[in-house]
């Protein structure tokens, strides 16, 4: 089976997931499946193999995901109904003013994403973009892309999150250096999403339903202060950041109680949890009538109700890329570049395939570092500050083109509201862009350096 026609096949069963999201309009959980069969069909796969594929990427990607936007989704209709992400909205309001609000929403993703990955970040934020959507009636495609893009910046370029951390390890760069350089391309990169998405969200306005209309009980119930607003969302970011500082190398924490305290809290599950717990607290001080809360028919039941759809789309765009890697694109990819000598060129490109083909920015940039390790020699990357530029390429690259198969992409549509035929319009572009803009940052400081 020829490489060409591999392609051919990627090309029409992104196609196929595109006509039936977008054209047909079906739901998708079911247009990602039956892309994923077309596409294992076309290359000659038995469905019986597909299938197999298709649950085992279903299942692992739920696995990983699943609990955080359980709860996450839950802790997000609980700081609603409490007036919490009203608080929140107010305080970053003053901070950036009406005008900018998706501003202050671009640097929060910014910071928060270093730590925590992206797209359980942007579960726990969407409420307070939507409020801020709302009170500013700023177009909550706007606020999505400012939020969503400013966490996509620094997930890709700055450790310690997978893609960058493993990327790093591979090449042998220099932590410190990668973290500081990659926070400073981070900066353009994010800007250039915010200021897309201006103009994008106004072409593609939309508001959030569910928040469209408010009550006069609403508008007089009582609020959370700031400190009882932002604590679940802030004490579950300092958790996972505290668990990832106690595994460094340096191990600043020891390697005993203290650090199984931070390592055990800091996991993504627990330190939502215990932020869901805050967030409850908060709900019962605020509506202590509500009996219901917990039950099948409360606010809780309603808001894992939705988790459970988005849990099931997430988890189809997963095992979509699961089943594209059944055609050995990475021995593709190897063949198709060995003995091309394009220099800076070469990482980003390799990253920008993989990206686009499969889905998974983290993959994309590490297959990039490992095909470019036995070349740092003679691409001229062997210096200590060209390693961490080598690294930057293979980042920049893995970030385009983001579309739907790519589980975060349907993290996005789902939970802040977009419709798939919209988010196809407006984060394939975004995404190239921030790529571009990354890879103009590094080649400057090819420029410089090397």
């Amino acid at each position: 089976m020829s490489s060409v026609y591999i392609i051919c096949c990627i090309v029409i069963a992104i196609a196929v997931l595109i006509f039936l999201t977008v054209k047909v309009k079906l739901h998708p959980f079911f247009a990602l499946t039956t892309s994923a069969i077309v596409f294992g069909l076309l290359i000659g796969q038995n469905i019986n193999d597909i299938m197999t594929a298709y649950a085992e990427g279903l299942g692992s990607t739920i696995s990983g995901i699943g609990i955080v936007i359980a709860i996450g989704t839950v802790m997000g209709a609980l700081m609603e109904k409490s007036g919490g992400a009203e608080t929140m909205a107010n305080a970053i309001l003053r901070l950036t003013g009406k005008k900018h609000a998706s501003l202050g929403l671009a640097i929060t993703g910014y910071f928060v994403s270093i730590p925590v990955f992206c797209d359980s970040a942007f579960v726990l934020l969407s409420p307070l973009a939507k409020r801020l959507s709302r009170d500013t009636g700023t177009s909550m495609a706007t606020m999505a892309i400012a939020l969503s893009m400013g966490l996509h910046a620094t997930h890709m370029l700055v450790p310690p999150t997978p893609g960058p951390l493993s990327v790093a390890g591979i090449l042998g760069a220099d932590l410190g250096m990668v973290i500081l350089l990659g926070m400073v391309v981070s900066i353009p990169v994010v800007a250039v999403a915010m200021l897309a998405g201006k103009f994008l969200g106004q072409k593609y306005f939309y508001l959030p339903e569910e928040l469209a209309l408010e009550t006069e009980e609403e508008k007089h119930q009582k609020h959370p202060g700031y400190v009882e607003a932002f604590l679940p969302i802030l004490l579950p970011i300092l958790l996972m950041l505290l668990r990832t500082v106690a595994t460094l190398d340096s191990a600043p924490f020891g390697t005993g109680l203290v650090y199984d305290i931070f390592y055990s809290l800091g996991n993504t599950s627990v330190a939502l949890l215990i932020g869901l717990i805050i967030a409850f607290i908060t709900y019962r001080r605020i509506h202590p009538e509500d009996h219901k809360v917990w039950t099948f028919d409360g606010d809780v039941g309603e808001a894992l109700k939705t988790a459970g759809q988005i849990v099931l789309i997430v988890g189809a765009g997963g095992a979509f890329a699961t089943v594209l890697r059944l055609s050995d694109l990475e021995a593709i990819v190897t063949q198709a570049f060995s003995g091309v000598s394009l220099g800076i060129l070469v990482p980003f490109i390799i990253g920008a395939i993989f990206r686009t083909a499969i889905g998974s920015g983290t993959v994309g940039m590490i297959t990039a570092a490992s095909m470019l390790l036995p070349l740092v020699d003679v691409l001229g990357f062997s210096t200590p500050i060209g390693l961490v530029i080598a690294m930057l390429a293979c980042a920049s690259g893995g970030f385009m083109v983001f579309h739907g198969n790519d589980d975060y992409f349907w993290v996005i549509t789902s939970t802040s509201g977009m419709r798939p035929e919209v988010a196809y319009k407006i984060f394939p572009l975004i995404s190239i862009l921030q790529a571009i803009t990354s890879f103009a940052c590094v080649f400057v400081l090819y420029l410089i350096f090397l």
